[in-house]
């Protein structure tokens, strides 16, 4: 569904299908989504909690939202990472067919929202993804040349987003909607990082055990590599996402006093 094109600097070419029609909206609020109160002392922790249940409650979709797709697994068709650069790490790789697993364990920390620029602040804290795919790769890695194809497994320990949604208001026939308008990450923190890729050496086991070792004890290195492409993809597909259920959940499900 989604496809995403990344150099070290930046992204070169991304789509997403994310239409909801405007008419079709949440004409029910369910049990699970509690509405907040922005004059409350309890605000916050009570909006992290309406967070945090849409990674839960709609992990396999959303009944009567057509396209959203299942947050965990979450499938994204590609992803290019181009990284050309003098580093330690000199690598172009394409993944595709992902399953990224984890996103229904997500813990919101922190939530926050300025009703005056309709902006929401939050910080999330996965402590486990697991991530499948089919990949092609060539490249170096310090010292090691590397040129390959075929199925990578990658986990990330104890990933830490904080995200900014930008909000427009939105009202269909006397029904608001806070609608996102964009999606920001200005900061994502992994402790822990490991891959593993098969046919890395065309069937060379002890070498591609080797290229392993040298991959996972060095692991930063690599994964600042890969960063700016995990980084957008979670960016893009967490906008995505969020826009169809904003677009689909009444603002004031989730925000009593919304305006």
């Amino acid at each position: 569904m989604e496809m995403i094109r990344l150099q070290s600097v930046g992204i070169l070419f991304f789509a997403l299908t994310a239409t909801v029609l405007a008419k079709e909206y949440l004409s029910q609020k369910p049990d699970f989504i509690h509405p907040c109160k922005t004059t409350d002392p309890g605000f916050k922790k009570c909006f992290a909690k309406d967070f945090q249940v849409i990674f839960v409650q709609y992990k396999d979709g959303i009944p009567g939202l057509k396209n959203f797709g299942s947050i965990d697994p979450l499938h994204v068709k590609r992803v290019k990472v181009a990284e050309d650069g003098n580093g330690p790490v000199s690598i172009n790789i394409e993944l595709t067919n992902m399953e990224v697993h984890g996103f229904s364990k997500t813990i919101v920390t922190d939530a926050n929202f300025d009703p005056k620029k309709l902006i929401t602040r939050l910080k999330f804290a996965l402590p486990e993804v697991k991530i499948i795919s089919d990949y092609t790769v060539n490249g170096r890695v310090l010292t090691l040349p590397l040129n390959g194809h075929g199925q990578t497994r990658m986990e990330i320990k104890n990933l830490e987003i904080d995200v900014i949604c930008k909000l427009k208001r939105r009202d269909e026939g006397g029904v608001i909607f806070s609608d996102i308008d964009k999606v920001i990450i200005p900061n994502l923190k992994v402790n822990g990082f490991h891959i593993e890729m098969d046919n890395l050496f065309n069937g060379n086991v002890a070498l591609e055990q080797s290229a392993h070792t040298l991959f996972n004890e060095n692991w930063r290195d690599f994964y600042e590599t890969l960063r700016p492409s995990i980084t957008e993809t979670i960016r893009t597909v967490m906008e995505d996402r969020y826009k169809k259920v904003f677009a689909f959940v009444p603002a004031r499900y989730y925000i009593e006093d919304f305006q």
